[in-house]
């Protein structure tokens, strides 16, 4: 089980700007930040996950349903030190009631 934080609900940054890169994953420039991070497919899976209405678990049981491969133990623990680095870059928000956090 996940902490409080799990509870919140994230948003891609709409002023993020993403250029796919085939099956290979993606490239997100943040032109608020001038940062760009590279994505895997399965970093871009999870990005494109955080619409406004997904909490961490909601992305965790997504990310073990859509990848067989990645042990069924660290999904929690990897999807919520990613989301919490996107937030740290600017990449991803929290989504509130009255609009999104950052």
């Amino acid at each position: 089980m996940m902490d409080a934080s799990a509870l919140s609900r994230y948003l891609c940054n709409p002023d993020v700007v993403l250029r796919e890169e085939d099956d290979d994953g993606g490239l997100l420039f943040n032109p608020d930040t001038n940062r760009i991070r590279v994505l895997n497919h399965t970093g871009l899976f999870i990005w494109k996950l955080c619409d406004g209405s997904r909490n961490l678990e909601n992305i965790a049981t997504a990310l073990r349903e859509a990848y067989d491969e990645i042990p069924e133990e660290q999904v929690d623990h990897q999807v919520k030190e990613f989301v919490d680095e996107m937030i740290a870059n600017g990449f991803i928000g929290i989504q509130e009631s009255d609009g999104v956090k950052n």
